[in-house]
């Protein structure tokens, strides 16, 4: 029988696979389109993710090595702004953010059980274990997805198509 975290866990390596699917729904000139302009594009969703991918990275080695310690969070507008997500393209970060999100399931795959006992001080959430960390993470992938496929479906929309 598959525990409830070795589902999370699988959901979680699954997440680009999730992300390109999406993505590959999602017509060329839509990429950069915005509903509104204080909305991100899709483009820079994917940057973001990017990101978050990256900061997972030290997060969650942060959370096994060094548990109860505080990890890393940032303010995603001050980094969407700061470093003009509307000026790149997303490509080099969906190939980082597929690497990235493998070496962090590999590292959550192979982990001790005495491992997923550890907590964390992450701002916002205060103390919480690993395993809340991932439910985290994942959870703001399927919001992104989500806001992908809303950005697409009105770009279609204010398309006719």
């Amino acid at each position: 029988m598959i525990s409830s975290r070795e589902n999370k866990m699988h959901r979680y390596g699954s997440g680009f696979v999730r992300l390109t699917d999406e993505l590959k729904q999602v017509p060329k000139e839509a990429i950069d389109w915005r509903s509104k302009k204080d909305v991100w594009s899709i483009n820079e969703i994917v940057i973001h993710l990017a990101d978050l991918e990256a900061g997972a990275y030290v997060n969650f080695r942060r959370a096994v090595a060094e548990p109860t310690q505080r990890i890393f969070a940032f303010d995603k507008d001050l980094w969407a702004e700061g470093l003009p997500y509307y000026s790149q393209s997303h490509e080099a970060s969906l190939k980082l953010f597929r690497i990235l999100r493998a070496s962090n399931y590999l590292l959550l795959k192979n982990l001790e059980e005495d491992a997923w006992l550890h907590t964390i001080y992450y701002e916002g959430h205060g103390q919480i274990s690993l395993e809340d960390l991932l439910d985290l993470y994942d959870k703001h992938l399927d919001k992104a997805i989500h806001e992908v496929a809303l950005t697409t479906e009105l770009y279609s929309k204010m398309q006719g198509k």
